[in-house]
């Protein structure tokens, strides 16, 4: 199973997914609201339904694509904001798209894996997230 990191740079997202043999994709970038439902429908193409989409935290109701991978039922799962920074600091990451591919990772990792919550949909207002 794949999992694909999402991070937020300079309005606009990058994802990057990574595999189970940890082989990177070329980064996917989406600048607007439209071309993020259509990265979704790319890592659908590209990538399958099975391939886990881990957001940081601090995106999960800053932007739009969260809210676009909750509608399109991808499993979708949340990095504590404090964990990514960590790592990030520690790894010295400071480039996006190397920062998604770590976030993407943490799914990978079963060590890691248990820091992150799962995001399901709630029917009514798209707002109302439940957090498992």
């Amino acid at each position: 199973m794949a999992a694909c990191g999402l991070w937020p740079s300079q309005r606009r997202v990058l994802a990057v997914v990574v595999d189970d043999d940890g082989r990177v994709a070329a980064p996917l970038v989406a600048l607007d609201d439209d071309d993020r439902w259509g990265l979704l429908g790319r890592l659908d193409a590209e990538h399958g339904l099975d391939c886990e989409l881990v957001f940081p935290e601090s995106m999960l109701r800053a932007d739009v694509i969260c809210r676009y991978a909750v509608e399109r039922r991808h499993v979708t799962l949340v990095a504590p904001s404090q964990l990514v920074e960590a790592i990030r600091r520690a790894a010295g990451l400071d480039r996006a798209p190397r920062t998604a591919a770590m976030i993407a990772r943490l799914a990978l990792v079963p060590a890691l894996r248990h820091h992150l919550r799962r995001v399901e949909h709630v029917a009514g207002d798209w707002r109302q997230l439940s957090l498992l």
